[in-house]
């Protein structure tokens, strides 16, 4: 087994820090559009979401980034499915026993979700990162025998069907699914594969990649801004303004690439530091379950209202909520994934007796 590395795990923590910021924004405290409301609160939580935009991206990037060199197992197929599959069938169960939910009130499209998560997107992103899982040794593959220039052009092709022509093009695309879905996460893939085997130069330093994500990330916002008086002077191109923000959009993919690099020149480790990347190894091994059990079907609208995002929603303290609200969700989720980690190992070392 290769050995963790902390910086690119640290990113993966503060990617999920950054959905978690962008649920509660959007799923919590409903902020208007940009073409309906130019208060600053309003243009201060859309700048915030413009940077934490990157989050899926980089996720996705550093999972190809290591899975070039890889193996593929079939069991870690397997054991990614089981992990998807008890968070989506436990947490009803559990909200059910506490008389939270009752389940006996659900439609059948919700059973459905609960009962095969992954065939109907309960979670759409480990719908498509299983996909990409399964495809991988084929794209590691491709990555290693393909060579720099067809690689590059093969990327380029890729970048300007699910990227440059959706970034240009003020009218939806039918097809396009703004970056949720496996067909982007394998241009993502291929970057990343790129990335590893030849490196863009551009970014040779940490502080030029900082400031690209920074740049780029406030380039998404102003987009979103043009775009939105061109909505209130035409009544048109709403679709523009909102697709800005997308995983797939320009911007976002540069500012993505960006904060990737900045934490490949970022190096956590040696005797002083080596307790600090042990915990920092051992806290992003959790960060996928915080996923699952937040954006649970029967959890994502729930817990804005627990936290209680509504009371807080305007008040000048709401950036300290927001924050408090990350840590309570990350922390909850790394207990329960801790759990549940365990779980797993005592039935694997079960049926190894």
């Amino acid at each position: 087994m290769k050995k963790r590395q902390s910086n690119f795990e640290l990113l993966r923590i503060i990617a999920m820090c950054m959905i978690i910021a962008m649920h509660y924004i959007t799923k919590g405290m409903q902020i208007e559009k940009l073409s309906v409301d130019n208060s600053a609160f309003n243009l201060f939580y859309w700048l915030i979401y413009a940077f934490c935009a990157v989050s899926v991206n980089v996720y996705v990037l550093i999972s190809g980034y290591f899975m070039v060199d890889s193996n593929w197992r079939i069991g870690k197929v397997v054991k990614l499915w089981i992990q998807v599959l008890c968070y989506s069938i436990l947490v009803p169960l559990v909200l059910g026993i506490i008389g939270v939910v009752d389940i006996a009130t659900l439609d059948f499209g919700t059973i459905q979700q609960i009962i095969l998560p992954i065939t109907y997107e309960h979670y759409w992103f480990a719908t498509a990162y299983v996909m990409m899982y399964l495809l991988s040794p084929v794209l590691a593959m491709a990555v290693k025998n393909m060579g720099r220039v067809q690689l590059r052009n093969v990327i380029l092709v890729m970048l300007a069907v699910f990227c440059g022509f959706k970034s240009v093009n003020p009218y939806l695309i039918p097809w396009d699914k703004y970056g949720c879905d496996f067909a982007w996460f394998i241009c993502i893939f291929l970057i990343a594969g790129y990335i590893r085997m030849y490196g863009i130069e551009f970014f040779d330093s940490r502080i030029k990649a900082f400031m690209v994500y920074i740049g780029f990330s406030i380039l998404t916002f102003v987009i979103a801004l043009s775009a939105s008086f061109a909505v209130r002077i035409t009544g048109k191109f709403e679709y523009y303004m909102d697709m800005t923000y997308c995983y797939n959009y320009i911007t976002v993919l540069v500012a993505s690439v960006g904060l990737f690099y900045v934490f490949i020149h970022t190096k956590i480790g040696g005797d002083t530091e080596g307790k600090l990347s042990v915990l920092i190894n051992r806290i992003a091994g959790y960060t996928f379950g915080i996923y699952l059990l937040h954006e649970n079907i029967l959890l994502r609208e729930m817990w804005p209202k627990v936290l209680g995002i509504d009371a807080a929603n305007g008040k000048w303290w709401q950036i300290i909520h927001m924050l408090l609200c990350i840590l309570i969700i990350f922390a909850v989720g790394v207990i329960v994934d801790y759990f549940r980690a365990g779980l797993f190992k005592l039935v694997e070392i079960n049926k190894k007796k």
